[in-house]
């Protein structure tokens, strides 16, 4: 007679098991339409390197705020797009503080040009000095600056898992990349580390009365988080990691999205570069006496290209 799914259809074959093939069939439609799903969704670590390569480039290429500009919105709108503004809070939070901190500490340091807003006086420390128009531009072009590059470089965080990132490194760069990943495991065990100790000083009645009396906060913090690396280290030495290269089931493919991606990075960056060498990218100084910035036809089409991501990349939010 059989057993199982075969015991009440004993002897004939085509019902055998029927009803497990046929919920075998049924399943087999949506779990092929989520594989593919996923890898249409799957962002590709190479992808974004060049985008983000392309960005990087020009914005450090170039002195004219006005590129760097277009890139900053560039990489904002993209990062918007492919992950959402809830994700980008923090960021956004922390790269205004630093623009902030940019142009506040531009202005106050540097008592160049030829446009004074208004002086202190020389007798006061730090402070004394005219002010002027050309500084506080000056601030605000290398806060762009800023801004820019981490705009560009915030994909591999808030898109990418570390294993992409890792998978689309090189061989030669493997060890290198399990290196850097095992010690960027220490920012996070430091902030963890800061809080735990700082709850335990304040049981035991601590209280912050200066910054001598941050030591005893900062001396176990410091030797925790040395200590927990080195016990990663001896797990990771001891379950031989990183003995060999590294190995994977099967490396992300580039599809035509990604390789359009990559041509518009690489011409982008190219074009830029052209552009500039034939004149047509003017760069820009703010001292000094302040001018607007010139903007060209070739150069901007060049960082136009750089919107291309908000077209084909997934969006997550």
């Amino acid at each position: 007679m059989g057993s199982g799914t075969n015991r009440v259809h004993a002897g004939d074959p085509a019902r055998q098991g029927g009803g497990w093939l046929e919920v075998h069939r049924r399943r087999l439609p949506r779990a092929a339409t989520a594989s593919q799903g996923a890898e249409v969704d799957a962002m590709n670590a190479r992808t974004v390197a060049a985008w983000s390569a392309a960005c990087l480039f020009i914005v450090l290429f170039t002195t004219n705020p006005a590129y760097k500009l277009i890139v900053l919105l560039a990489a904002f709108t993209t990062l918007a797009a492919s992950a959402g503004i809830r994700r980008m809070r923090r960021l956004l939070v922390g790269v205004a503080c630093i623009g902030i901190v940019d142009v506040v500490l531009n202005f106050v340091s540097a008592h160049l040009g030829r446009t004074i807003l208004f002086s202190l006086p020389d007798s006061i420390p730090a402070l004394g000095g005219v002010y002027t128009l050309e500084a506080l531009a000056s601030g605000l072009s290398g806060a762009i600056t800023i801004a820019a590059a981490i705009f560009a470089a915030a994909p591999f965080s808030l898109m990418l898992q570390p294993h992409d990132v890792m998978d689309a490194l090189p061989r030669a760069l493997s060890r290198t990349g399990t290196a850097i990943a095992a010690s960027m495991n220490l920012v996070s065990m430091v902030g963890t580390t800061f809080t735990e100790v700082t709850e335990a000083q304040r049981l035991r009645g601590w209280r912050p009365r200066g910054p001598a009396s941050w030591a005893e906060v900062v001396v176990p913090v410091v030797l925790t988080s040395a200590e927990g690396s080195i016990q990663l280290a001896e797990s990771m030495e001891a379950r031989g990691f990183g003995s060999a290269t590294r190995t994977t089931f099967q490396r992300p493919k580039l599809g035509n999205g990604d390789w359009l991606v990559i041509a518009a990075s690489s011409l982008a960056a190219a074009g830029f570069v052209a552009a500039s060498a034939m004149g047509w990218a003017s760069d820009w100084y703010a001292y000094p006496s302040l001018s607007a910035p010139r903007i060209g036809l070739a150069p901007l089409a060049a960082c136009l290209l750089l919107f291309v991501p908000v077209l084909m990349w997934p969006r997550r939010a």
